[in-house]
């Protein structure tokens, strides 16, 4: 989403086609970022040249632009995608506030047998503790 009002473009595609497209531009990459506490890891890229407008690029998976939030919802093939966020009309000072998700299919699946495992797990122990019981106890009274 826009911070100042202009236009902004959203968009995702394979890295080798953003790096062709970005050929020449200066543009800053996000190489790393940190959540507690926040840091972002940014690289700069020096360049002259000023960007085709994106609408117009042809290299995009999904993209969106204009003003207020903007949201794309990519299905992705296997590879190296980059996502770029850049102001609408291609020029420089892009200010946008960004947030980022992922849907991953087998997280449910997995979250699902990770709790009936560890379900299982308890009533097992609880089923050894109890079987166990008799036992001790009858060890302890013989110690007395």
């Amino acid at each position: 989403e826009s911070r100042d009002g202009k236009p902004v473009f959203v968009g995702i595609a394979r890295t080798s086609d953003v790096e062709r497209y970005l050929a020449g531009v200066p543009y800053t990459t996000v190489n790393d970022i940190d959540v507690d506490p926040f840091s972002a890891d940014y690289e700069r890229h020096s360049g002259h040249r000023h960007p085709v407008s994106p609408e117009n690029a042809g290299i995009w998976v999904d993209s969106s632009q204009g003003t207020g939030k903007q949201t794309i919802n990519p299905k992705l093939d296997d590879g190296d995608y980059s996502v770029v966020v850049m102001n609408a009309d291609g020029s420089l000072g892009v200010d946008a506030d960004v947030s980022a998700g992922a849907k991953i299919p087998f997280l449910d699946e997995l979250a699902w047998s990770a709790i009936g495992s560890g379900a299982f797990a308890l009533i097992l122990g609880i089923g050894l503790i109890a079987a166990a019981l008799p036992y001790i106890f009858f060890k302890w009274k013989n110690w007395l």
